[in-house]
Formats: C-alpha cells, sequence, structure tokens
C-alpha cells in the first residue's frame, strides 16, 4: 500500500462526528440557546448538503468551520481550551521526560514515541472522544505498556541513525506539542535538522507560532506554518513556502489523524518518505490504516516506487 492509498472518504457516520465537535464550539460562538439553535439549523444543511455532492469529511468540516467563525466574527474560540491543554501538559512533562531519558538508542525512541502519541490524546475534534487532562502521565504508562498496533518504529530508527538531512515535522494540537519535545530532541541529537510545521490559524486547538514561542521546541527546530487555516495541511490551502520546504526535505513525521487524511495527496507528490504517529481516535480513519479504534500507530509510507519527481 502506498501513500496514495490513504483515502478517508465520507460515510454516514463523518457527519455525526462533525455535530459530535460542534456540541464543544457552538456554546463557545453563542451563549443565547436561540442563536445555538440557528448555528446547529445551518451546520446541518451545510452537512446535507456536503454529503450529497460527496465532498471528504476533512474539507467538510473545515468549510463548515470557517463559515460558522466568520458569522460570528470570532477567531479562536478554543483559546481556553488551549491554554488548559499546555498547563496540563506542562505538569505532566517532567514525569514523561523522565522515563524517555532513563532509556537509550532504540528504545528511548520508542519511549519518546510514546510520548508523542500520548500527546495526541489531547484532542477536541473527534467523536467520542474527551481527553482527561489530568490523566496524561497514566495516559503515557498505559501507552509504553501497550505498544504500538502498527509499528514501523524499527524503520525510523533505521532511518534515522543511517541517514542525515532535514526532517519535517508535523504538529498537531496546542498542549500535544510539549509531548513531541523528547522526540524532537532525540531527532536534533541524531543529527537532523528539523522544520517543525504548526498552523498559522487555529481552527480547533491546534497548535499556532504563538503556542511553541519560548518553548525548548523553538531551540530545536526551524519553526514554520502551513500558511492555512485548516484541519491539516490540504494542499489546497497551504503555502507554496510548506511545499516547498517538504519538497526539499528528507523525512517527514506527521502527528494526528487530520495529517493523516490531508498529507498523503502531498507526499504522493513530493515522494518523501513519511511516519505517520497518532492514536486513532476515529475508527473510520483506523479503517484506512488497516488500524483499529484505540490503536497507536507508528506507520511508515515509503518512497513512492518508480517515483522520479513531480
Amino acid at each position: 500500500m502506498l501513500a496514495d492509498d490513504i483515502v478517508v472518504p465520507l460515510i454516514p457516520e463523518c457527519s455525526a462526528c462533525i455535530v459530535d465537535s460542534l456540541e464543544t464550539l457552538i456554546p463557545l460562538l453563542a451563549e443565547n440557546k436561540e442563536e445555538q439553535f440557528e448555528l446547529f439549523r445551518l451546520a446541518y444543511r451545510r452537512l446535507s448538503e456536503g454529503c450529497k455532492q460527496g465532498v471528504e469529511p476533512v474539507i467538510l468540516s473545515i468549510l463548515l468551520y470557517r463559515e460558522l467563525y466568520s458569522l460570528k466574527g470570532v477567531e479562536n474560540p478554543l483559546r481556553e481550551i488551549k491554554r488548559m491543554s499546555i498547563k496540563a501538559a506542562q505538569r505532566a512533562l517532567p514525569e514523561v521526560e523522565r522515563e524517555v531519558s532513563s532509556q537509550t538508542d532504540y528504545e528511548k525512541l520508542r519511549a519518546a514515541l510514546a510520548a508523542s502519541i500520548a500527546g495526541n490524546l489531547i484532542d477536541y475534534n473527534t467523536s467520542s472522544h474527551r481527553p482527561d487532562l489530568d490523566k496524561l502521565v497514566v495516559s503515557y504508562r498505559a501507552l509504553l505498556s501497550e505498544g504500538f498496533a502498527i509499528d514501523d518504529s524499527r524503520s525510523m530508527w533505521e532511518s534515522l541513525t543511517h541517514r542525515k538531512g532535514t526532517l519535517v515535522f508535523l504538529a498537531d494540537n496546542a498542549g500535544e506539542t510539549l509531548f513531541d519535545t523528547p522526540l524532537v530532541r532525540l531527532t536534533r541529537e541524531l543529527g537532523w535538522n528539523i522544520d517543525y510545521v504548526v498552523k498559522a490559524r487555529a481552527m480547533v486547538n491546534d497548535a499556532t507560532e504563538e503556542d511553541v514561542r519560548g518553548t525548548e521546541i523553538e531551540g530545536l527546530a526551524r519553526i514554520i506554518t502551513t500558511g492555512a487555516w485548516a484541519h491539516g495541511v490540504p494542499k489546497r490551502w497551504v503555502s507554496q513556502e510548506f511545499l516547498d520546504t517538504v519538497a526539499r526535505s528528507d523525512m517527514v513525521i506527521s502527528k494526528g489523524q487530520a495529517n493523516i487524511e490531508t498529507f498523503p495527496e502531498i507526499q504522493k507528490d513530493s515522494g518523501i518518505e513519511t511516519y505517520y504517529v497518532l492514536k486513532a481516535k476515529c475508527p473510520h480513519i483506523a479503517q484506512a490504516i488497516n488500524a483499529k479504534k484505540g490503536d497507536n500507530v507508528v506507520l511508515r509510507r515509503p518512497l513512492k516506487v518508480g517515483w522520479t519527481g513531480p
């Protein structure tokens, strides 16, 4: 299976998932119950139209969120949720760091990957998933015990230790970025240059520049943005600078579900070796990568066979 085989098509359950995410968003956009009803009615119309047209679920969600935000004139209604997520990650990180630092070589990579996946639990845009910010350390320890259901970590270790170059790290959510720190640090220690990519503007609790400036990651990597206001990195909306950065890179680590929905199109064009690192919280996305809901995933997509460049 190659990069372009990762496809997450629209199914009926996608609309239910989007509505579930709106239960968090809409009360932040409007306190008045009648206004909330109006926003839900608009959302139902757009979902019905999108389903009839067969719009990809991630694109349908992006267009709906943009319309709701523009209608209410609100830029970042989840700012407080992002702040709480960052604070919780800061409290939990020292214990996670102690576990990672107790390991060496390949086992240290696995511990750092587990930390990064534990951070991926800080997600407010997946149906039936609500992060418990007080149990991040507990979740990390459980994840270490569980291991990775899809496990290409050995391939990652071989690539990181036998090659050198530039690695593009596609970040996901605020707070989660702190749990990426051990993996970014280890990659840097192995001699790689890192471009750490955040969103130009948060659509939900996405990490932006302000969330990583002043953290250790800023000292380890060059911080750039996707240039887009969107879930993931949809090719139609990201900047040319971002696409050029990927094209010049030697490896990509892609965090989270929205990136696995959107980056394969770019990977198909660039032919870049990519590792998709995530907790599979959505059963539909899990199915697209031959995983199950709840699986911890480190999935390699190699250079496309016969690829000679775009």
